[in-house]
């Protein structure tokens, strides 16, 4: 089964490392018809915009999903920013969320590890900054 997505113009997506600009003036419709990782332009943290301890622990997850080459890199700095976030908390859910996202990705469930990651953030978000985003 095929998944289908619509990019809207102007947005790019990176699929299997490969950044993609949909540069029509239409929104794009395309089906992957096999398996691969792909995430939106507005799922991907930058680095410059790695400002927690968590941010940095999605950082290095995205780098895994989407630069399976340098996996060995990425997974030792991985690594480092799990301890680092899970040290910087006395927050126990905090402390579930990285054991969580640690076992995700000793797994290879990258995709799972983000979308968690995800969803704690925008929960964690003030609410006049999750209207905006």
């Amino acid at each position: 089964m095929s998944l289908k997505f619509r990019i809207p113009a102007g947005e790019k997506i990176v699929v299997n490392g490969a950044v993609l600009t949909n540069s029509s003036s239409k929104a794009m419709h395309f089906s992957l018809e096999n398996d691969a990782s792909i995430m939106r332009e507005r799922d991907i943290l930058l680095p410059e915009n790695a400002e927690t301890p968590l941010q940095n622990v999605y950082l290095f997850i995205q780098l895994m999903y989407i630069e399976p080459g340098s996996h060995e890199d990425h997974h030792k700095s991985f690594q480092d920013a799990a301890q680092i976030a899970f040290l910087s908390t006395t927050d126990n859910d905090e402390r579930n969320l990285v054991f969580e996202v640690v076992g995700l990705v000793g797994e290879k469930n990258y995709y799972a590890a983000l979308k968690l990651l995800q969803k704690h953030f925008k929960a964690t978000l003030p609410p006049a900054e999750e209207s905006a985003g």
